[in-house]
């Protein structure tokens, strides 16, 4: 395993590095026998130099204490001390300071810790930041931090780049920026955007869902198919897709999901020997040019080519328009309902009905039927 810098911190982190109880488990069967699986991937990973585990989102699960279960048995096992963990607190749950509390002891208790290396407040973006500013994260950060819950505070990032000046200026001591990155991603919400202000603090940068859940490397569509046979570097799409990834300097860490991508022991061993022959100045300019067609062409599936430019909004009634074409669009491009339709559920747009009223309509540059398209997901995802 080879290692790079962690931001400000002397102690550097594995290349790659792990991540439980993620989304695609949530709408996904799970079994004791997938669960004893997980167990075996996350022992073989820390055992070959992993030495990041971020323990993901329990409380997406209809049985949480259950889903911790056999991660607390296996850390158990000797392979706490052997790695540094984090913890996520979702930010669309948190209005109080109390509500703050209640997430970080929630989520030590399910997991049976005392303290957690890292706290991500997950999922800010501009509207959810509103929200958490005026709870006063630096007093609360401090506070957790004095108490011995929690040694450090991460971000979990999913928007435009520009917002993280203000974030960065509220509270200056983030350790890290959690970001979704995969191929698709480049340009998006923050994309490779968020580097730069990453680098002028020197927060370390971890990225997730390189393969967007697995959903890059499953009904992989024929157009896609072609582009890849015709590349000029033959590879499977996992190790493609991990190559672009960790090819940017400012990342310090992809972080492999324990099920969709570290599926089984064998699967991670072939993660793994991926890493070990890779170096960044390896992908050269046909590699990111054939990253770019493969890109280009799951965009142009999109059932609407939305910019996400925002022009429509504000809406009069509080619907985020913008992104529910962003998750119209996921399912389109990846063939796949089950993640949309959970990230509907869990940011609540479910609790608006469009009016249709038509003012996003007009304010479209495009003229795209917005109000068309958010009551279709609201008809198909409620």
């Amino acid at each position: 395993m080879k290692y790079r810098k962690f931001g400000k911190f002397e102690w550097e982190i594995s290349e790659v590095s792990l991540g439980l109880l993620r989304m695609e488990e949530v709408v996904a069967v799970s079994d004791a026998k997938t669960r004893s699986e997980r167990a075996k991937v996350i022992k073989y990973a820390i055992d070959h130099g992993v030495n990041y585990v971020n323990m993901g989102y329990p409380l997406y699960f209809e049985d949480p204490q259950k889903e911790c279960e056999y991660i607390r048995e296996t850390l158990d096992d000797g392979y706490r001390s052997k790695i540094k963990i984090a913890i996520n607190i979702p930010s669309r749950g948190i209005s109080t300071y109390q509500d703050l509390d209640e997430a970080l002891s929630e989520q030590l208790k399910l997991f049976d810790i005392e303290k957690a290396d890292f706290c991500v407040i997950d999922d800010i973006n501009a509207k959810t930041w509103d929200k958490i500013k005026p709870l006063d994260i630096e007093m609360w950060a401090a506070e957790k931090i004095a108490s011995g819950k929690v040694d450090y505070i991460g971000l979990g990032f999913h928007d435009d780049p520009h917002f993280l000046k203000r974030i960065f200026d509220a509270y200056r001591n983030w350790a890290f920026i959690q970001i979704e990155l995969s191929l698709v991603d480049y340009l998006h919400h923050p994309g490779v955007g968020c580097f730069n202000y990453a680098k002028e603090r020197d927060i370390a940068v971890i990225v997730t869902d390189v393969t967007k859940g697995g959903r890059l490397l499953k009904r992989i569509p024929e157009n896609i198919l072609e582009i890849i046979k015709k590349t000029k570097q033959k590879m499977r799409p996992e190790e493609r897709y991990v190559r672009w990834a960790l090819s940017f300097d400012n990342i310090s860490s992809a972080q492999m999901s324990s099920f969709s991508e570290f599926c089984t022991a064998e699967q991670t061993e072939r993660y793994f020997s991926y890493i070990d022959r890779f170096a960044p100045a390896d992908v050269d300019m046909w590699e990111m040019l054939d990253a770019t067609k493969i890109r280009e062409a799951y965009y142009a599936s999109r059932d609407c080519l939305c910019t996400i430019c925002r022009c429509c909004m504000p809406c009069p009634y509080g619907i985020d328009a913008p992104r529910i074409i962003e998750l119209i669009n996921d399912e389109k491009m990846f063939s796949d309902e089950g993640i949309p339709k959970l990230q509907y559920k869990l940011e609540n747009h479910q609790k608006t009905s469009c009016t249709q009223c038509g003012l996003c309509v007009k304010q479209c540059k495009k003229h795209f039927p917005i109000d068309e398209i958010v009551k279709k997901a609201y008809e198909k995802y409620t």
